[in-house]
């Protein structure tokens, strides 16, 4: 690749600042079926009109890739974001060009820049920012409040369009460092590798499961959920993420799905077979 498309396709760097300003609104659109995935697609709908303009083929493709299932701490988002559309041109400019890299290049993001945002930004900053505004709404001043918001909003704010510009920039040039290499289909296997096992170690935290059920008598009776955990943590969620993947292969819809854990959970509980 001899130059970069945002070298090549100025209407998709200016794009980036409606991209920007769309990032604020990621967290509104969250559900339980796909999370963050309804508010990437919108965020990225800009530089997609911007890459693809008129082939409205490529850009019904490109939102179909957009809306599988994502969640990130929102204030990073903007730097998977900038990668996305880096790849996304890519893809527009190389007819060869393999479109599951941008999903698992993205899935693969997903987790390591969970953890230190969740961890930074969230469990970190924003606790100190509330400590400092509490201290001084306890005192009656107006500015707690005032000093929260902007202690908090505008390092975020300066970290979105940064990261915005970072995963744009970079994900041009690795693009280029890798356009004509085989390691491209090396980093799509491991990221995809590395994407299953983020989405499998959010089994125990998304699927909840539990039994009343008790094994044994008296004193020496045990929980049917802590003798299934000995044999495999989390076995009861395991078992039911397979279940639902088993639905999914069977070509069930989304709807019916959902309508089926819900009458599980019904039945389930009114047996005493499930609790909440």
């Amino acid at each position: 690749m001899k130059t970069t498309q945002t070298a090549s396709n100025p209407a998709v760097k200016k794009s980036l600042r409606s991209v920007f300003w769309r990032t604020f609104t990621m967290g509104a659109s969250w559900e339980y079926t796909r999370q963050m995935a309804t508010g990437y697609a919108y965020a990225m709908t800009p530089a997609l009109r911007a890459i693809y303009k008129d082939n409205n083929n490529a850009m019904s493709q490109a939102l179909q890739r957009h809306m599988q299932f994502f969640n990130i701490t929102n204030v990073l988002a903007p730097i998977t974001l900038g990668t996305s559309i880096a790849m996304e041109e890519e893809n527009a400019k190389n007819p060869n060009f393999d479109t599951d890299l941008i999903n698992n290049v993205k899935v693969s993001l997903m987790g390591p820049l969970s953890a230190v945002g969740d961890s930074l930004i969230l469990t970190t900053w924003r606790i100190i920012c509330t400590g400092i505004a509490i201290g001084l709404c306890k005192v009656g001043s107006v500015f707690g409040p005032i000093l929260f918001l902007l202690a908090y909003n505008v390092p975020a704010t300066i970290i979105r369009y940064f990261g915005l510009k970072l995963g744009y920039e970079q994900g041009t040039n690795l693009m280029q460092r890798m356009s004509d290499s085989n390691i491209i289909q090396s980093i799509s296997e491991k990221a995809s590798i590395l994407g299953m096992m983020v989405v499998g170690a959010m089994i125990p935290s998304y699927v909840i499961v539990n039994s009343p059920i008790m094994i044994g008598s008296g004193k020496t009776s045990m929980s049917l959920v802590k003798t299934l955990d000995q044999i495999l943590p989390s076995m009861l969620p395991v078992l039911a993420t397979v279940a639902v993947l088993w639905m999914l292969k069977k070509k069930w819809k989304v709807g019916w799905i959902l309508v089926a854990i819900i009458a599980v959970s019904i039945i389930g509980t009114w047996l005493k077979i499930l609790s909440a």
